[in-house]
């Protein structure tokens, strides 16, 4: 039967929701695919290309100041610009990468981050996990390996979603494995603790 025996457990993961119990480990905590950073890059790329180009011209077109002074105020607004986009971009890399799964030999944690100051979080055991999905869409998707994973339990909103997951089939088979492994009691080589069996 195929377990996580020959993986080293990972130590030291913060798990906000986490209440480890005894001979429970962490399997692996699951971060986004780089990939999906583009968008930021990109708006940041395509700001400073505009706000360059304006400051460039700028001097043809308005003719009522002198080109020196046109042109110092097209350099400070491009710094300016520079500043709060490096600051977007820096704070929409924080947000997506704050993202995550912590994946126990017990339970799955979320942590979905949606903005700054808005962050959700929720927890599902493995006892109730009854189904996991991997959805890939496009080339880009098979290209770079990442897609959609999913975690259900029977409750028709009880659905964990994880975009941009890289090597989404890898973990899907990691969280099927460790699911089999709580169900069987096999903790690792130890039995499962007594309050874990009761209804």
């Amino acid at each position: 039967m195929s377990s996580f025996q020959s993986d080293s457990p990972i130590k030291d993961v913060h798990n906000p929701l986490g209440a480890m119990r005894e001979g429970e480990v962490t399997i692996f905590a699951l971060k986004r695919h780089p990939i999906g950073l583009i968008g930021y890059y990109a708006s940041l790329a395509i700001l400073l290309v505009v706000v360059g180009v304006v400051a460039y011209i700028a001097p043809d077109i308005l003719t009522t100041y002198d080109r020196a002074t046109i042109q110092q105020i097209g350099a400070i607004a491009f710094v300016v610009a520079a500043a709060f986009s490096l600051v977007y971009v820096l704070i929409g890399q924080y947000i997506y990468n704050s993202n995550s799964w912590i994946l126990t030999s017990d339970s799955i944690t979320q942590i979905n981050q949606r903005s700054l100051f808005d962050r959700q979080m929720g927890q599902l055991s493995l006892a109730n996990l009854e189904d996991v999905t991997v959805h890939q869409d496009g080339i880009l998707a098979h290209m770079f390996n990442f897609g959609v994973l999913k975690a259900e339990t029977a409750g028709e909103h009880s659905k964990f979603v994880f975009i941009y997951c890289p090597n989404p089939n890898l973990y899907a088979q990691k969280i099927l494995v460790a699911r089999e492994t709580f169900e069987q009691g096999q903790w690792y080589g130890d039995e499962r603790p007594d309050h874990r069996t009761q209804k």
